[in-house]
């Protein structure tokens, strides 16, 4: 198989929150609210100064015992109550934004957050975003848009009457060739590390179809902010990832537009955020269908959470959202909203993105 080296430049702009799991949460006894931010200082190096006070057995309790006051079960309640003014623990802060949680819910006050889910981090504790999500983001659309899928093989479609090549890499790879597959061509780099300012806390809401009702859920997480920009680099080896990589921005448009149609336009249209540049969803939260192949999946999915004893998917499901301050981006036109509604809904996990290949070009989107 030839060899044919390409690299691209993709420029991600968070259009709405987006969380990048790793998998493990934050509970009450880890975090302190306090003075408008959310601190999660480095539990090793709070035990340690704890050893140094004398308190370390205290501490040890304080995370053993269940107690009926959940107030008394938070970190907070611990220093207040050993009179430990000291909050230099290493760790990090977030600011809060005020829509962490819904006023008019009964569990409304910042410091009542039970758990809260942790965004991917490197060895150092930066955030970032690995190159994986982005390319599983990517797959969904590319599998998707090919308009051979029951071929399985890559077509070049950019000529009026495009044809399956007999002899181009498979799209799912055979047994005992794992690795001849078009997505193995596709290299997707990590993102570079960021800072915890662009990161916010975000509450998990869903909204019915019918009737048109968003309802918040005890779910938080840490999130991207609203217009972030994040950089990554994409190499493909062969010529038809190349193709791919060319036609990305017109496949996601189309990706998109069938996930409207399907699922999006159920929903009332100040919910739904509009595109400045080529649509992307990223991340958990962002629902089930825009990680399916959703025209396969329909059907599946609803019968796979009807078996499950925990949820239940009515029809297509809701939409996830999420809330976040207004934001808005200078594009070369205009500046524009990124969200249509007055009552700060976002749609979790969308972004927009660019794609070229590298050259002395620049691309930038700039906020405020």
């Amino acid at each position: 198989m030839k060899t044919e080296y390409r690299t691209f430049q993709f420029n991600l702009l968070a259009m709405a929150p987006i969380h990048i799991g790793n998998g493990e949460k934050y509970t009450s006894r880890e975090f302190i609210y306090e003075n408008g931010y959310f601190y999660f200082p480095d539990m090793g190096k709070f035990y340690n100064r704890m050893v140094e006070k004398g308190y370390d057995h205290k501490f040890e309790r304080f995370l053993q015992e269940t107690k009926p006051n959940a107030r008394n079960n938070r970190l907070i309640s611990f220093l207040e109550d050993n009179r430990i003014s000291d909050r230099n623990f290493g760790g990090y802060r977030i600011k809060e934004t005020g829509f962490e949680t819904e006023k008019n819910n009964i569990d409304s006050q910042l410091g009542t957050i039970n758990e809260v889910a942790k965004f991917m981090r490197d060895p150092y504790g930066n955030p970032y975003i690995p190159g994986s999500s982005l390319k599983g983001a990517i797959r969904t659309i590319l599998m998707n848009t090919n308009p051979h899928w029951n071929n399985k093989k890559v077509v070049d479609t950019r000529g009026k009457n495009p044809k399956e090549n007999k002899n181009m890499i498979p799209w799912v790879p055979k047994k005992g060739k794992e690795f001849n597959n078009i997505f193995n061509a596709i290299r997707v780099s990590d993102s570079k590390p960021f800072n915890n300012d662009s990161l916010i806390l975000v509450q998990k809401w869903d909204h019915k179809a019918k009737p048109p009702l968003a309802k918040p859920l005890p779910l938080y997480r840490e999130a991207i902010a609203p217009s972030t920009k994040i950089n990554f680099t994409i190499t493909t080896t062969t010529k038809e990832a190349g193709i791919l990589m060319e036609e990305l921005g017109q496949r996601a448009q189309a990706f998109y537009k069938e996930y409207k149609n399907f699922f999006l336009s159920d929903f009332p249209e100040n919910k739904i955020q509009p595109n400045i540049q080529y649509p992307i969803y990223l991340g958990a939260g962002s629902g089930a269908w825009t990680k399916t192949i959703f025209k396969q999946a329909n059907g599946i999915l609803q019968e796979r959470y009807e078996n499950s004893r925990t949820t239940r998917m009515v029809e297509k499901g809701v939409l996830k959202l999420t809330k976040a301050p207004m934001k808005s981006v200078k594009t070369t036109q205009a500046t524009r909203k990124l969200i249509m509604n007055n009552e700060s809904f976002y749609e979790m996990g969308k972004a927009n993105f660019m794609i070229k290949e590298i050259t002395n070009d620049n691309f930038n989107f700039s906020s405020r």
